[in-house]
């Protein structure tokens, strides 16, 4: 770990950076599924209290990285890539049902929205781009987080199921949602991803092509899922 790595940054939240600093690792593979994370080690390593490293830790939880156990610090706890691919199929299949409900609805306020978080995408990729590859990208890559999960919670609402939203909500809370944005290496890519894909989605939503919305949706998750699992897989996580 780069020394840079360790130092954090005001004026944003220590228990972020230190949760997203610990995110990268686990997800680098330099904790072993069923390692410990000792509390007071993270203090150390950062020179934080007690209080920012355990808020830490829960928000690794909440990941569902690791497992807070007891008198034992928290326990990595990371899925096998089978189980990965699981929840992936499932979430393309069901979040591809959404895209297709939303070209059906077509509400002019849902694609206002939709449009305006498209925009939002566009204009921070370039700022991730400079970004890319650089373990610190916490400003940059958390705002692509924010703007890509609006885009998606705005797809998942917009055909009024509120209980097929609240089964995608389940799966994304299996493991981070916005993980793939690790295996991007290339400009070209990261632009694909968050951005591309994401107009065509997008154009087939505003023009009432629900076949294609849900075909082109399905595709953007399998593709983010292949990234992912190849990236996981280059770092010793296993079936």
């Amino acid at each position: 770990m780069s020394e840079a790595a360790d130092t954090l940054r005001a004026p944003s939240s220590y228990a972020d950076q230190i949760a997203h600093i610990l995110e990268r690792e686990i997800l680098d593979g330099r904790y072993p599924r069923g390692g410990h994370l000792q509390q007071d080690e993270i203090c150390g390593r950062f020179g934080v209290s007690r209080t920012p490293a355990r808020e830490a830790l829960r928000k690794l939880q909440a990941m569902n990285l690791v497992e807070l156990v007891p008198n034992r610090g928290a326990m990595v706890k990371v899925p096998t890539l089978r189980e990965l691919n699981d929840v992936y199929q499932v979430r393309a299949e069901l979040e591809g049902f959404a895209a297709e409900l939303a070209a059906r609805s077509r509400d002019p306020e849902m694609l206002a929205k939709l449009e305006k978080a498209h925009e939002a995408l566009a204009e921070v990729v370039p700022l991730a781009v400079v970004q890319l590859g650089d373990p610190e990208e916490t400003e940059a890559g958390e705002r692509l987080r924010r703007f890509n999960d609006t885009f998606h919670g705005i797809v998942h609402d917009a055909g009024g199921n509120q209980r097929l939203g609240g089964m995608i909500q389940d799966l994304h809370r299996y493991f981070p949602k916005d993980t793939v944005r690790l295996a991007v290496r290339s400009p070209e890519t990261l632009r694909a991803l968050y951005v591309e894909e994401h107009a065509v989605v997008l154009e087939h939503i505003t023009r009432g092509r629900a076949a294609r919305a849900r075909t082109a949706m399905r595709d953007h998750i399998r593709g983010s899922q292949a990234m992912l699992v190849d990236y996981l897989r280059g770092r010793g996580f296993g079936d």
